[in-house]
């Protein structure tokens, strides 16, 4: 990746990505990833915007179907598992 050599609205330096990389605790190409993973959403959306909600009736088929996956849930204050 180039870096530019001043940060505008648009660009960063590779200053810059070392600060928030230690910021974050990621290094340079786990930021990298996390910061187009955020964009991603953004840009495109896993749904389109009129999509309907989903019916009680459909979540209770999911959760008949798949509810055993909520069991092995656990939820993590890091992004990254591991860190």
């Amino acid at each position: 990746m180039k870096f530019k050599e001043k940060d505008t609205p648009n660009t960063v330096t590779r200053k810059t990505v070392k600060a928030m990389a230690a910021k974050l605790g990621f290094n340079e190409t786990q930021l990298i990833n996390y910061a187009l993973a955020k964009l991603r959403e953004d840009v495109l959306p896993t749904l389109p915007e009129d999509a309907p909600e989903l019916s009680a009736k459909a979540m209770k088929a999911i959760r008949a179907r798949h509810g055993h996956l909520e069991a092995e849930y656990e939820p993590t204050s890091s992004l990254i598992q591991g860190l």
